[in-house]
């Protein structure tokens, strides 16, 4: 009997050594997959989602500008091309019943535009990309956030914002050292910006977005390595004073990302498995598998998402990490883009017609047809 305890009590200690080694180095992380039930077979219930209404957005924003999401709960907002002047677009809204649009303003370039989650105001890049301003939807008041000298080699580039609107994030590329990226997070409590410097990004990395959190505690790339060709990875990182230190990374397949909660976020694995990770524990956990694109609502309840080689749009509730009541709510459409409104009873589908390359339509402005879907 005490030979034997202590040949186990050896052997376990032997494979905890062995473990300990192998594990030496390498970052762990915790990969929850759901039961085939829970994944496959969500209950289904024929009032959870039900189509009260679509709304098919006039043809002629369909070639000539995109939506940048809503600006209140019945309301979307959008930059178009004026017609017969080259390089002038209209920032327009469109009210319920979206048959008829009104202009906010006129903007005298091809900016970036990104939409505040809280459609109060519409960050834009200025002429060439040599600055950053802020304009409030409210009154077209401007607010300078970011001005280079015109004629240098520095560029502004990929806007967003963080969930609850606070922060406004930016990268700014300069050309004369190799295009090299910093990163700038702007308060719009305190109407001031600050410039992160990296830690762990490699020279000759390609940075290619940012996101912060609504706390502006940690942020989200994505990025190309340089010793990885063809690989984009998204990086997880928190603020530390000026810098930003790198705590995960993971290889995805397109640039789509969102923040949960301040500690969990989501985005799309090289072949279409929706991800959450957790810091708090390293958990990295399955949400849904083959997916092409998904968009959570503002409050985190819902998700809008569709699959890989079908052209519809289906809608989920969250309970946890898993999607209950999973229903196409329209089919035909291959969406580009999709918003929430603001009280989670509508969305804004921008896509193209069915089997269009997605890759090449979001080159420029040509787009297939907008839908407004009201769910019960």
């Amino acid at each position: 009997m005490t030979r034997r305890y202590s040949g186990w009590m050896f052997g376990t200690f032997l494979l905890i050594i062995l473990l300990s080694g192998c594990r030496a180095g390498v970052q762990s992380e915790t990969v929850i997959i759901p039961d085939n039930e829970e994944t496959d077979h969500a209950p289904q219930s024929s009032s959870s989602f039900q189509v009260k209404a679509i709304y098919r957005l006039p043809d002629e924003y369909m070639n000539e500008g995109y939506w940048l999401g809503w600006d209140s709960a019945d309301s979307i907002v959008g930059l178009f091309k004026t017609s017969g002047i080259p390089e002038q677009f209209n920032l327009k809204r469109l009210t319920y019943p979206y048959e008829h649009s009104g202009n906010i303003k006129e903007i005298r370039s091809n900016p970036q535009m990104e939409l505040s989650p809280d459609g109060k105001y519409a960050a834009q890049t200025t002429a060439s990309n040599t600055g950053l301003k802020m304009v409030s939807l409210k009154d077209e008041k401007e607010t300078e956030i970011k001005t280079l000298s015109i004629g240098g080699q520095e560029y502004v580039q990929d806007i967003s914002w963080s969930g609850n609107s606070q922060y406004l994030s930016y990268l700014v590329l300069n050309a004369s050292e190799g295009e090299k990226s910093s990163v700038h997070i702007y308060d719009m409590q305190t109407h001031a910006s600050k410039k992160y410097e990296f830690k762990d990004f490699e020279k000759g990395d390609t940075l290619l977005s940012i996101n912060v959190s609504d706390d502006g505690r940690s942020a989200l790339f994505t990025l190309f390595e340089s010793n990885r060709p063809g690989k984009t990875v998204i990086k997880f990182g928190r603020v530390t004073g000026s810098n930003i230190e790198i705590i995960y990374k993971h290889e995805i397949g397109r640039e789509q990302n969102t923040w949960i909660s301040n500690d969990q976020f989501a985005f799309l694995g090289p072949d279409g498995t929706l991800y959450e990770y957790d810091q708090r524990n390293s958990e990295l956990s399955v949400i849904l598998e083959n997916v092409s694109a998904f968009k959570f609502s503002d409050n985190r309840k819902f998700i809008a998402y569709s699959l890989k080689g079908e052209d519809a749009v289906y809608v989920g509730k969250m309970q946890g990490r898993n999607v209950l009541y999973r229903e196409p709510v329209y089919h035909g459409i291959v969406p580009l883009d999709t918003y929430w409104n603001m009280d989670n009873t509508k969305l804004l589908i921008q896509g193209s017609n069915a089997f269009v390359n997605s890759h090449a339509v979001q080159t420029d402005f040509t787009r297939g047809p907008s839908f407004i879907i009201e769910l019960e």
